[in-house]
């Protein structure tokens, strides 16, 4: 919890630092908001408001980049001269001062620079990456280590001097609806931000001109560094979001089973002062103050507490690896003063919290009545004592209907039709030089997608083969907007394919056919759009229309595609335009975010049975068609579960949280039925000398504890059902709460519940009366 709330606090000034955001306001359910900004928007920022004291921009891009004789894949990271002067990094080797003030230089991470020359000082090394057709030199000036609570993320680090080779003039300079970048500003101290964005709307007025600027909207503002990590009402930009629910659940997850072992600790205490009742009485008569006998419990407390913690200590410091892996963490125990402050408290809370009531109880025992053979617990602590377990059943009893209602959520999502056969299908990002416009690159990739399904036809384990702009589980796809013939501002997604791309993936056209080689105008002037698309413009029949824009080229909508989940299930399908030739749509929009490249990945459907031989296949002709480029693929239901898999992360901790609260919970229930075993075995021995059978005893016995499960799950029920309902909200596709799990879980429950009870309540059903009443 502490390593997600401290996100970004290791730079010096982070108090100081803001990330640019844009919106637009189009007009009703026309509102966009980005956090990816206009190139020109740092330059700008930095040259007109003297409250700005650097700016740096920060964009990524996936490249080949060679050392020696290896060839990788990389994702590069590049970014402004001040980068450095605006964030703190840990420079482990080299220089960061004038890191990026050179077009040539290249800031690597330790990660990347043990992979890449192993123990050797990378400084001055060379390090080749692909901008263009051809590879170019880069010299490594130093060496940063990332910390993993950091929103910035990189391996490779370039200067933005680059920018002029990589993206033209008017992008850079004037193409302020062309996002691509995160901006990072840097305040002067004592500077204002609301100050600084209340100066914003006359700066864009001038810059877009009075008509523009009123009919966008057009409405930058800045977001503190601190609150990017965990504010889920931003969009995500290139940083990543974490919803700062889990760090909540893990938080009270944790208290829960805190509140449980306290109670167990309050009860257990509490049933052994029948053992120690005479103890207190004597202690009493030969002349102890009633202070000293709690200070006396509560020390004892405090003792315990104290040799738990330690075990405790232990056993998170060997299982820390464990718990790294199902929260996608790389946490270690730093011993600093965060840590001895957890500990004191913790020790200092629970010490006294679980030892004062046991200590006030049991120091108000009468000597006279306890050495006189009097009970020391009443009816009301027997009570108080049910209370307690009832607590800690309803805690368990909620954490089960959890785990079980999260599962059910995940199977869900795993298996859920999506609209196409996610089965036995991997993708290949294809690698294509920078450089040259955006379209023109991803033609080049379908061509050199043509090469591979030439090649891969031969093989019977490669079923089909198809290529893509934009593949399952990795961003958002490429969202363009524009203003259609009636004036209203509409947006849709947009993908590029080839022919073989539905049959590949096995889709359903509702309308309409496919896209054919054997019908050459397809590529010039033919699109596809899905069912959504058509819902979107209130169309009965789509075919033979076009997209209802003035400046689209010449086109034609001669199928539609019934509607696939190429997003996650936390959102609805979105209008979807597929055309072969992306320059048809490009032609006619205002607007265009670019999450994930548009440069074509590859689509292999294998065969199943064979699996591992199909991949060598495949990787014998990448490397013969690209040279020895490194391989990487992937399969698409694995990325689609990647989309969930801090879910399926949070699940696995509950699921573990779940059994740790039930076996805590059965030892307080095992307590009580031992304490409450002790005090009713004379009322069981003389109902068995009045005639009653075992089996009626043992039915009276576990009545008591079986309406304590039954009460503890009508109890967790409503706070399930409201805890379940809001992480359900998250997701546009889900599960029903149906009576079914909560059935499950208090059978469950109540079959724990028996089970540990069983041991006392069959103990003091055989009890012979003879032992238990021979001295009364």
């Amino acid at each position: 919890v502490n390593d997600e709330w401290s996100f970004d606090l290791f730079h010096s000034k982070a108090d100081r630092i803001y990330r640019v955001f844009v919106k637009e306001n189009w007009g009703e359910n026309q509102q966009f908001f980005n956090t990816v900004t206009p190139f020109p928007m740092g330059p700008v920022l930095k040259e007109n408001f003297q409250e700005v004291e650097k700016q740096a921009r920060f964009v990524k891009s996936g490249v080949q980049v060679k050392v020696g004789e290896d060839q990788f894949s990389e994702t590069l990271s590049i970014a402004g001269e001040d980068f450095f002067d605006v964030f703190d990094f840990e420079i482990v080797r080299g220089n960061s001062r004038g890191a990026l003030s050179k077009q040539n230089n290249i800031v690597v991470s330790d990660w990347l620079a043990r992979k890449y020359f192993g123990e050797a000082d990378p400084i001055n090394k060379t390090i080749s990456i692909q901008l263009g057709e051809t590879f170019e030199d880069f010299n490594v000036v130093a060496v940063a280590k990332i910390p993993t609570n950091s929103s910035l993320q990189f391996y490779l680090l370039i200067s933005d001097l680059i920018f002029p080779r990589l993206y033209n003039q008017q992008t850079l300079t004037s193409g302020w609806f062309n996002v691509n970048p995160e901006t990072y500003v840097l305040l002067q101290e004592g500077a204002s931000p609301q100050n600084v964005v209340s100066k914003f709307p006359s700066l864009f007025k001038t810059l877009l001109g009075d008509e523009e600027f009123k009919n966008s909207g057009y409405e930058p503002g800045l977001q503190p560094l601190a609150t990017i990590h965990s504010d889920t009402s931003f969009p995500v930009g290139i940083a990543p979001v974490s919803n700062p629910k889990y760090a909540y659940i893990l938080a009270a997850i944790a208290i829960l089973i805190l509140i449980v072992g306290c109670i167990n600790f309050v009860t257990l205490s509490v049933g052994r002062s029948i053992s120690r009742a005479k103890e207190v009485g004597i202690r009493k008569v030969v002349g102890a103050q009633r202070k000293e006998i709690i200070f006396q419990f509560i020390g004892e407390a405090v003792i315990v507490t104290l040799l738990s913690m330690m075990v405790g200590l232990a056993l998170s410091i060997l299982t820390l690896p464990l718990f790294n892996e199902l929260s996608g963490k790389q946490l270690n125990y730093p011993f600093n003063f965060f840590l001895l402050t957890i500990v004191f408290a913790l020790l200092t809370v629970i010490g006294l919290v679980s030892g004062s009531y046991p200590a006030f109880v049991l120091s108000s025992f009468k000597p006279i009545s306890i050495l006189k053979g009097g009970s020391p617990g009443g009816n009301s602590k027997q009570r108080f004592r049910k209370v307690l377990v009832g607590v800690q059943l309803s805690l368990s009893v909620f954490l089960i209907s959890s785990t079980l209602l999260m599962r059910q959520q995940l199977n869900y999502l795993q298996n859920k039709n999506l609209g196409f056969d996610k089965e036995q299908l991997a993708v290949i990002q294809l690698n294509v030089p920078r450089g040259g416009r955006l379209a023109e690159r991803v033609k080049a990739g379908f061509e050199k997608a043509e090469q591979f399904k030439g090649e891969l036809a031969r093989f019977p384990d490669v079923l089909s083969v198809c290529a893509s702009s934009h593949d399952f589980g990795n961003g958002n796809w490429t969202n363009v907007g524009y203003t259609d013939d009636g004036g209203t501002y509409r947006t849709f997604n947009l993908n590029t394919v080839d022919d073989e791309y539905l049959s590949t993936l096995s889709m359903e056209l509702t309308q309409g056919r496919n896209f054919s080689d054997d019908i050459p105008s397809d590529k010039r002037r033919s699109v596809m759009v899905n069912e959504a698309f058509v819902k979107e413009y209130g169309w009965a029949e789509a075919l033979g229309k076009k997209i209802p824009g003035k400046n689209f080229s010449e086109h034609e909508i001669i199928g539609v595609v019934k509607d696939f989940n190429y997003s996650s299930l936390y959102t609805k399908v979105q209008p979807l335009v597929m055309t072969q030739d992306p320059s048809i749509i490009l032609s006619g929009v205002e607007n265009i975010n670019i999450d994930n490249t548009p440069v074509p990945k590859l689509f292999i459907r294998l065969k199943p049975g064979n699996m591992v031989a199909a991949i060598d296949q495949v990787k014998g002709v990448w490397n013969k068609i690209t040279g020895e480029q490194e391989f990487t693929f992937a399969f698409v239901d694995q990325a689609l579960n990647d989309q969930y898999r801090s879910d399926q992360n949070l699940g696995r901790i509950i699921s573990i949280a779940t059994t740790l609260a039930m076996l805590i919970g059965c030892l307080g229930l095992y307590a009580l039925a031992s304490i409450a075993m002790q005090n009713r075995t004379r009322e069981v021995c003389i109902r068995k000398v009045m005639g009653a059978t075992e089996r009626s005893l043992l039915l009276l016995l576990s009545k008591d504890f079986m309406m304590l499960v039954l009460i503890s799950v009508a109890v967790s029920v409503p706070v399930t059902v409201l805890f379940m309902r809001n992480w359900l909200s998250t997701f546009e596709y889900c599960i029903s709460l149906g009576w079914e799990v909560f059935a499950l879980a208090g059978a469950l429950s109540l079959v724990i519940a028996l089970f540990t009870i069983s041991y006392h309540t069959i103990k003091t059903a055989l009890t012979q009366p003879a032992k238990a009443l021979k001295y009364e």
